[in-house]
């Protein structure tokens, strides 16, 4: 066979992206936008179980890779991507059987994989292996304009009448010294009813405070990161960067993530900002999306297979 599979080592650094980018030529990094690219196969984390590439011998180049990492105990995601000039030669089956034999000497329980909907040679390539699907994350995307500032103080008025403050993360860091404690109260808290493709069946992972609190300092524009307050109780969050938009239940059903995000919209040129292609599951949160303009572009398919 003209084809080399071999482990993944430090000189392959960067294939993935490569690779990744032959299969999603429109997937591109530019300043101003905040994007979330939609099943975009980038090689998993530093922790990976095990790592692959292909090497093609006439082409002289990788063609494929592959990588197999743990999302929780017992339950792992795969990614694996070919060029497609070289599909339909075997490649894509044979790094597939490679994980799935892997996976199942780390006893994995399930596996998970990640395709686009408007991709169907990569779905039916999973649906054969009988994978199912459990959700759908769907991309949407807007482009900002000067006139989006005009929304700011309509947002604002329309908060305050619900007996809503709104405070910016840069503000709060200088005056709540237990805003870390009280951000984790809300976030764990917002996570109810939250879609999640492979669900625990002893419910949700309580994400560890440390990890929470590193993730909040290292946001993006935290003057841009807005939080939403209710009698000096945080109730609600929004913006471009990190986890996006989320309320606490018991608030839930008034308006307050369509008139927070439209704040962050408001506000988004102003910081240079030229686009935003963001994602959600969450069927509430489309309809946000929508009103507020945004388009929806695919989505991408979650698909859970038993290895039990």
């Amino acid at each position: 066979m003209p084809y080399h599979l071999r482990p993944w080592t430090e000189r392959d650094t960067g294939i993935d992206r490569e690779v990744s980018q032959s299969v999603y030529p429109e997937y591109r990094e530019e300043p101003g936008h905040r994007a979330w690219f939609a099943a975009r196969q980038l090689g998993a984390p530093r922790d990976f179980s095990t790592r692959y590439v292909v090497e093609g011998t006439a082409e002289g180049r990788t063609v494929a890779y592959a990588t197999l990492w743990e999302l929780r105990p017992g339950r792992y995601r795969f990614d694996l991507a070919v060029r497609p000039e070289c599909r339909r030669r075997g490649i894509g089956t044979r790094l597939f059987t490679q994980l799935i034999d892997d996976a199942r000497a780390l006893r994995a329980t399930g596996l998970q994989a990640r395709v686009r909907d408007d991709k169907p040679e990569a779905l039916a390539f999973v649906l054969r292996r009988r994978f199912h699907e459990s959700h759908r994350m769907g991309a949407y995307h807007r482009d900002f304009v000067p006139s989006d500032a005009d929304r700011m103080q309509p947002a604002i008025q329309r908060l305050s009448d619900l007996g809503i403050a709104v405070i910016s993360l840069a503000d709060v860091r200088k005056r709540d010294a237990d805003y870390l404690s009280r951000f984790c109260e809300l976030y764990s808290a917002a996570r109810e009813g939250w879609p999640d493709p492979d669900p625990d069946p002893a419910g949700p992972t309580i994400m560890p405070f440390d990890a929470l609190a590193q993730w909040l300092e290292e946001v993006k524009l935290p003057e841009a990161f807005f939080l939403a307050t209710h009698e000096a109780r945080y109730v609600a969050f929004s913006s471009l960067f990190g986890i996006g938009t989320a309320v606490h239940p018991q608030f839930r059903g008034r308006s307050i993530a369509t008139h927070l995000r439209a704040m962050v919209v408001a506000d988004a040129p102003r910081r240079g900002l030229r686009a935003d292609t963001t994602s959600t599951a969450n069927p509430a949160m489309q309809a946000v999306l929508e009103r507020l303009g945004y388009r929806r572009l695919w989505s991408e398919i979650r698909l859970i297979r038993s290895l039990e």
